[in-house]
Parts: structure tokens; C-alpha cells; sequence
């Protein structure tokens, strides 16, 4: 952060047609096929309103629900914006986003592009595994992180990474959306908060020197062999989150690391990890209720999700009585009607796939690209950091597999590493094996 120069000038990449479209297509996404048709047909008004709205510094959040949701075991209210308020909050942030993140600490990892819960997690894992020496821990959240924060306090944050005047406005309006604190359901609280906790961040690792030190959200852990240390540390950390207005909840508390340290979703010991006791509890009812097979399918996708990340092979099993299958226990076999093979197009990066295991959870038939018709998305995740990610092909061998493969009772999400071949000379093959 020392040496970051505040960003000037961000609306015309905010207001690009890439970024605008991008944006709403982000948004739109998730909402009911009747509902993205409906503002399909206004795309072009609504980006033509955010355009203007944006580039003069008059671009509002002009009102929200509140929603009573529950999040495991905690309830909250959470505000919901209008669609249309959504997609330019989102365009926006995403654009401030990608010049602000690569100052937060690698080892925070809440709502930022390429990191996530899986990520931290390895990081965690890897570290006590490493550690030759017993470790003790020191785990805290903040008392009602969200509503707690200081508006004026997080604004006089923001003007540290922003001098555009227009952008200043607007951020104005997403800080003192409501009357204390940050709304919780807008993309850009999520962005704030980070930002507003960073310093502490680089403090505590840069300054008071702990190594082990991580954040996700508002859900802090230290870890060291020295547990008078970790005390020395939490009343430091005590003093600089007091100097933003925050406090810590009652159940903080050091304990050595081979009691297990619930963090994450998993329980992490000296030597392995385990998916956290409720999610194996509420998956197993889950399962005993639900009679529909493609619901217990997406319960058991998002399961072996969790499962994959721990020492739980045994789990999965006993849980859903079926192992995680494997492309070659299939049978499936690719039968070109021509005899020719065919290849994915530019735009999709196998490349940087090309053997590592990959969960290959859905895809869609069918997609039309500049490359051309016909073409297949897969959507699949990393099987090492467990992060989300897609690729387009035109192979024939792929999509028939594919194909196949949907019509196997249970068949997804299975496990596969992409091979690649070259022949005749620079033509290259991609298969699953």
C-alpha cells in the first residue's frame, strides 16, 4: 500500500462496452429465464442509463429489500438492490477491484478473484503440515463486522486508493447506503471491508512479524509455537481493530492446533484435515430426505466439493455409498462418424490444463462463439485448489463423451486429466483420460 498511487480516471474503463457488458451478463445470469429475457430485450437502455449516470457521478443505489436469510447456523438481514443497480454497482467495483486487490495480503482471501475459501485452506494446511515444531492457535471474529463499521472512518479509507472526484461520489452513496454500518448484499461491502481491515492485515504480519497469520472476512486466525506469544499478539490486535471501532466476540480463544482448528469448513490437525462435523451432519440428512435424484446429485456434487479438500476418502463413500468415479471406469469410448478428429477452438486455454486433475462437473451443448456454432462449455473445478473454472471445445471426441457421460445415472461430477497430443507435425489433440 505504501507504494500504491491513487487510481484517477477510472470511468472510461468503468463505462467500456467490454466491462458493461461483462457486467451485465454477470448479473443477469442467475436470475429466472423469464426475468433475463425480459431485461434482455432493455440491454442496450440500461447500459445506455448506466453510462450516463456513471460518467457524471449521479449513478445511485435507489432503494433495496431487505431479506431475513439463514446461513447455517446464523441468521442475518440482507439488503437486495434492483437488477439495474446491481449491474452498474458490479461494473464499478469490478473494474476498482483489479487495482486494489494486489495490495491485501496473499493469505486473505474472502470475496477476491482466484482465492477462496479452498485456497486459504491449502495455505493453512500446507503451513501446519510444514511446521516441524507443535503449533497453538489464536482464532477470533468481529462482533457484527458489517454493521459496526464506521462510515466515515471506511470513506476516508477509500480516498486513500481513489482520487477520481465521480467515483469518490458514488462510493459515497455505497458507504452511507443505510444508516450506520455497510449494507450487507452489495458488491461493493464485500470490497470495502477488505480493504477497511487491510491495514491491520499488513500491520500484523509486516511490522509485529507473525508469520502465520490469516483473514478470511472477518474471521481471523495466528498461529505459533509460542502460545504466550499469541496472547502478546491478540492484545495488539485488540488495540488496532479499537482504533476502528471494532470489537472481537467473547469466543475468542488459543488452543494448540492438534485439538483441531475449526476453520474454513474444515478441522485441521497436525498431520490431516476433516470436513467440519455440521456439513457432514447436514449432508447425511439431506440425503436420508430427498428422493429426487437430480437434487441428490447437486447435494453430492457439492459434498465431494468439500470432501476433496480433506482426508476423507473413506467419507464420501459412507455418506453416499458410491466412490468418486474416475474417466476410464466409464466405458466410454469415441466413435467419429467421419473418422476425423476435431479440435477445440483459440479461444479456449486447454493448455493451461493439460495434465492436471480437473472435476468435470456440468456443461452446456451447443454455445455460439466468435469461433463458431456448436461448440460445447464445461464448467469444472481445479481438484487441488478447488476453484471454479470453464472451457469451450469443438472437439467431437469431447462433446460425445460428454454426451455419454450425462446420460450415466450419477455420473457427475467425475474426476479426469486432460491429455494432449500433437500430430502431424503442429496439430494438436486434446482427449480426457
Amino acid at each position: 500500500m505504501n507504494d500504491f498511487k491513487t487510481l484517477n480516471n477510472l470511468v472510461p474503463e468503468i463505462v467500456s462496452i467490454e466491462n458493461l457488458n461483462e457486467s451485465f451478463d454477470y448479473v443477469v445470469k442467475d436470475l429466472k429465464p423469464e426475468q433475463e429475457e425480459r431485461l434482455r430485450k432493455k440491454e442496450e437502455t440500461i447500459k445506455t442509463y448506466l453510462r450516463e449516470h456513471i460518467m457524471d457521478g449521479t449513478f445511485r443505489i435507489t432503494g433495496f429489500k431487505n431479506l431475513h436469510v439463514k446461513d447455517g447456523p446464523k441468521e442475518r438481514d440482507v439488503q437486495a438492490p434492483p437488477v439495474v443497480d446491481r449491474i452498474g454497482c458490479h461494473a464499478i467495483i469490478s473494474v476498482f477491484e483489479k487495482y486494489v486487490y494486489p495490495t491485501v495480503i496473499e493469505t486473505s482471501a474472502a470475496s477476491i478473484k482466484g482465492r477462496g475459501m479452498h485456497y486459504l485452506h491449502h495455505i493453512v494446511e500446507n503451513d501446519i503440515h510444514e511446521c516441524e515444531e507443535h503449533l497453538y492457535y489464536y482464532q477470533c471474529d468481529i462482533y457484527h463486522f458489517y454493521d459496526s463499521i464506521n462510515q466515515d472512518l471506511m470513506y476516508e479509507d477509500l480516498k486513500k486508493y481513489v482520487s477520481d472526484p465521480v467515483v469518490l461520489k458514488i462510493f459515497s452513496n455505497f458507504v452511507h447506503l443505510l444508516p450506520k454500518g455497510l449494507s450487507k448484499g452489495l458488491r461493493s461491502s464485500q470490497c470495502f471491508a477488505n480493504l477497511h481491515l487491510s491495514p491491520i492485515d499488513h500491520y500484523m504480519k509486516e511490522v509485529v512479524g507473525i508469520r502465520y497469520y490469516y483473514r478470511y472476512c472477518d474471521d481471523i486466525v495466528m498461529m505459533s509455537t509460542d502460545k504466550r506469544e499469541l496472547w502478546k499478539w491478540r492484545d495488539i490486535l485488540h488495540r488496532e481493530l479499537d482504533k476502528l471501532g471494532l470489537n472481537i466476540k467473547p469466543s475468542e480463544a488459543v488452543r494448540p492446533v492438534n485439538v483441531g482448528l475449526d476453520y474454513l469448513g474444515f478441522v485441521h490437525y497436525e498431520d490431516y484435515s476433516l470436513v467440519r462435523k455440521r456439513t457432514k451432519q447436514k449432508t447425511a440428512r439431506h440425503l436420508a430426505k430427498v428422493k429426487s435424484r437430480k437434487r441428490r446429485q447437486e447435494i453430492i456434487g457439492s459434498f465431494k466439493g468439500m470432501a476433496c479438500h480433506a482426508d476423507c476418502k473413506h467419507l464420501f463413500f459412507k455418506l453416499t455409498n458410491r466412490r468418486m468415479k474416475k474417466f476410464s471406469e466409464l466405458g466410454i469410448t469415441y466413435t467419429p462418424e467421419d473418422g476425423k478428429k476435431r479440435f477445440p477452438g483459440k479461444a479456449v486455454r486447454l493448455s493451461a490444463i493439460v495434465n492436471k486433475e480437473i472435476e468435470i462437473h456440468d456443461y452446456e451443448k451447443d454455445v455460439k462463439t466468435s469461433q463458431g456454432e456448436g461448440r460445447y462449455i464445461v464448467s469444472f473445478k481445479d481438484a487441488k485448489t478447488g476453484e471454479w473454472a470453464k472451457f469451450f471445445t469443438a472437439s467431437e471426441e469431447m462433446k460425445q463423451i460428454l454426451d455419454k457421460a450425462s446420460d450415466i445415472e450419477d455420473c457427475f461430477p467425475f474426476t479426469t486429466v486432460i491429455e494432449s497430443e500433437v500430430f502431424d507435425g503442429n496439430k494438436v489433440k486434446y482427449r480426457f483420460t
